[in-house]
């Protein structure tokens, strides 16, 4: 896998990048388009990062495609040593934004009853102080386009303000997710990305195909998660589901999928009503 990692990066940064709606305003030639895909992997390989670089590139991609008139930051939840921020932090610093980074720097919270994702997870993991995630960004990313926002999700959260053109969501905990989700994507401009990490889940991604959790909080119909059961089809080899994957030693599962805000999930069709 670590050989297929080296030998598929010039093919992942050409096809992921090959986009014909990227703003020319980004002056996005293939050169930089090189440097930003090098430079990517290489922080996947300086920083520890539960995301691949390929994700992080599909990121790149999606904040490429906003024209740069559309107000709005990058939001990402849950950053663990900064290794995906110093890589967002690459592509704010190429497209003008903001990237605005919320966590509590202490790790997981301890998880809530009846939290089914709580059970593989314990209070503290996955901490990254401040300041080690400050001094990562700062040796691989851009940290002049960084805010750090300290504190628990359910009391930063409400109060936070203003556009987000793309939310990168890797909280691990159903309320987590349920916090940010409903505190964050009225905030999303509209055509605004929302990417989440565990993607392999099935009762985790559920959320964004629960027909009563969009209409009790957003009355609308659920918008769906592209990429939900294996994440984002970005090179990888994997058939899924994650509880069998020892059996099949070979696979490994992508990570990141995501929604926009006006895509639709919803079943409707019933010719026998």
């Amino acid at each position: 896998m670590r050989i297929w990692y080296v030998l598929s990066l010039p093919f992942a940064i050409a096809i992921i990048l090959g986009s014909s709606r990227i703003h020319p305003a980004y002056r996005m030639g293939w050169f930089r388009k090189v440097v930003l895909g090098s430079r990517m992997f290489w922080n996947k390989v300086r920083v520890p990062t539960g995301t691949n670089y390929k994700a992080h590139l599909a990121m790149a991609l999606k904040i490429l495609e906003i024209p740069p008139e559309v107000e709005g930051d990058v939001v990402e939840c849950g950053c663990w040593k900064g290794g995906s921020s110093a890589n967002l932090s690459l592509v704010c610093r190429l497209a003008g934004r903001r990237l605005v980074i919320y966590d509590s720097f202490l790790g997981l919270p301890e998880a809530k009853a009846g939290d089914r994702e709580g059970a593989g997870y314990s209070a503290g993991d996955y901490q990254g102080t401040e300041d080690e995630v400050r001094a990562n960004i700062t040796r691989c990313g851009a940290i002049e386009c960084c805010e750090f926002v300290n504190g628990w999700f359910d009391r930063t959260l409400p109060d936070s303000t203003g556009p987000i053109v793309l939310l990168f969501l890797d909280v691990d905990l159903e309320d987590s997710l349920n916090t940010c989700v409903k505190h964050l994507w009225p905030r999303l401009v509209d055509g605004g990305y929302l990417f989440t990490d565990e993607c392999v889940a099935l009762d985790y991604v559920a959320l964004f195909w629960s027909e009563r959790w969009w209409r009790e909080n957003f009355d609308r119909t659920p918008p769906g998660l592209i990429g939900a059961g294996t994440g984002l089809p970005l090179g990888e080899f994997y058939i899924g589901p994650w509880s069998e994957l020892e059996a099949h030693p070979g696979q490994h599962a992508s990570t990141g999928a995501y929604t926009r805000k006006s895509m639709s999930g919803f079943w409707d069709y019933y010719p026998e009503d």
